[in-house]
C-alpha cells in the first residue's frame, strides 16, 4: 500500500498556512511518455488549426478559426506550465527545450514566463503578483464582474500582459558589464534579441497561415495568430485564474482586506476540461501546495488531501458554478 503523501491538515486551514509534509517520491515522478504526447498532442491541434485557417474563405469559418486559435493557444499553456516547473518530462533538459518551443508559440521566451510565473508562486495573495490583475480585486456590482471577465476580448489588459510575458526580463539573466551593453539590454531591441527562438517558431507559424508566404495571405497571420492571442487567450486566461483564485463570498475571502488567499481546485464538466482548463491543471489547490508535482499525479494528491482534511472552501464542482456563486453574491 502507497504511503500517504501528507499528514492531516486541520479543517479550516487556508493553504497559506499548512505546513508541507515530505511527499511520497512517487508523486514527483514525471512522465515521459505523458509529456510528449501533452506537448506534441496541443502543438498538433494547433497547426492543425491553423492548416484548416488558412484555407477559409467566408464569415463564418474565419470567425469559427478565429475562436479555435484562441481556444488551441490556451492549450499550449498547460503543457508550457508544467515544462516551467521542470515537471512534464523526467529532465530539466527536455523541459527547457519543449518548454521554449511551447512559449515561443504563445509568442514569448522560456526564461521571461517563467518569471513570470515562479513570482506568481513567490507572490501569491499580494499586490506584487504579477498575475494580481487577474483577481487581486473587489467588485460593487455584476456589471463591474462583467466588464473585467470580458475585457480582454477588447484588449482591456493587452499592455499589461505584454509587459508580463514578453518584456518582462529573466532575473536570471546577468548583468550588462558595461553602460553600453547596459543601454542595450534596456532596450526593446535588446529584449527581443534575447529570444530568437520566438522569431523562428512565429515565422513557421506564419509559413503554414500563408502557405508560404503568399502575398495575398499574409492577413491570415495576424487573424488567426495575433488577434486570437491577445483577445481569445488572454480571455480564457482571465476567467480560469480569477474562478481559480478570485474571491466568490468576499465574507470568506477578501483580498483587499487580507483575509485568506485562495487557490481553488475545480473538478470541472467535460466540456471544461476541454476549452478551460488542462492537463490536470484544474487541482490547482495541490498545485499551489506542491507545485513541483506533476499534473498527472495531482488528481492522486487531492485525493491525500481530502482525506486529511481538506476545506470545502478550497473545492468547487464546476467553473461554471464558481461564477454563479460570485454572481448571486453581487448586487445587480
Amino acid at each position: 500500500m502507497t504511503a500517504p503523501a501528507i499528514g492531516r491538515i486541520p479543517r479550516g486551514t487556508p493553504f497559506t498556512t499548512v505546513e508541507r509534509k515530505k511527499l511520497d517520491p512517487d508523486l514527483l515522478r514525471a512522465s515521459r511518455a505523458r509529456g510528449y504526447a501533452q506537448a506534441v498532442g496541443n502543438i498538433g491541434a494547433l497547426f492543425a488549426v491553423l492548416a484548416v485557417a488558412a484555407r477559409v474563405t467566408t464569415p463564418w469559418q474565419i470567425v469559427l478559426l478565429f475562436l479555435g486559435a484562441g481556444f488551441a493557444l490556451h492549450r499550449l499553456f498547460f503543457p508550457t506550465h508544467d515544462c516551467i516547473h521542470y515537471s512534464l518530462f523526467p529532465t530539466k533538459a527536455e523541459n527547457r527545450v519543449w518548454g521554449t518551443i511551447l512559449s515561443a508559440l504563445l509568442g514569448t521566451s522560456f526564461d521571461a514566463i517563467r518569471d513570470q510565473h515562479m513570482d506568481h508562486h513567490r507572490q501569491f495573495g499580494t499586490e506584487d503578483d504579477p498575475g494580481a490583475s487577474d483577481y487581486y480585486l473587489r467588485f460593487r456590482s455584476r456589471s463591474q464582474l462583467l466588464a473585467f471577465v470580458l475585457g480582454p476580448l477588447v484588449g482591456s489588459i493587452l499592455l499589461v500582459k505584454i509587459g508580463d510575458y514578453l518584456l518582462r526580463p529573466s532575473r536570471r539573466a546577468a548583468p550588462p558589464a558595461t553602460p553600453q551593453t547596459a543601454a542595450g539590454h534596456a532596450s526593446l531591441l535588446g529584449k527581443l534579441a534575447r529570444y530568437p527562438a520566438i522569431a523562428a517558431v512565429q515565422l513557421a507559424v506564419c509559413a503554414v497561415l500563408t502557405r508560404g508566404f503568399r502575398l495575398g495571405e499574409l492577413w491570415r497571420y495576424p487573424m488567426f495568430n495575433v488577434l486570437p492571442a491577445v483577445t481569445v487567450f488572454l480571455f480564457l486566461v482571465r476567467l480560469r485564474m480569477f474562478l481559480e483564485h478570485g474571491s466568490l463570498d468576499y465574507t470568506v475571502c477578501d483580498y483587499l482586506e487580507h483575509r485568506r488567499p485562495t487557490a481553488r481546485t475545480i473538478y470541472a464538466s467535460t466540456l471544461e476540461r476541454i476549452f478551460l482548463c488542462g492537463s490536470d491543471f484544474n487541482y490547482h489547490h495541490e498545485h499551489h501546495l506542491y507545485p513541483a508535482v506533476p499534473g498527472y499525479q495531482l488528481p492522486r494528491l487531492h485525493a491525500e488531501l481530502v482525506a486529511a482534511g481538506l476545506d470545502s472552501q478550497d473545492v468547487r464542482p464546476t467553473y461554471a458554478r464558481a461564477f454563479a456563486e460570485i454572481w448571486r453574491n453581487l448586487p445587480a
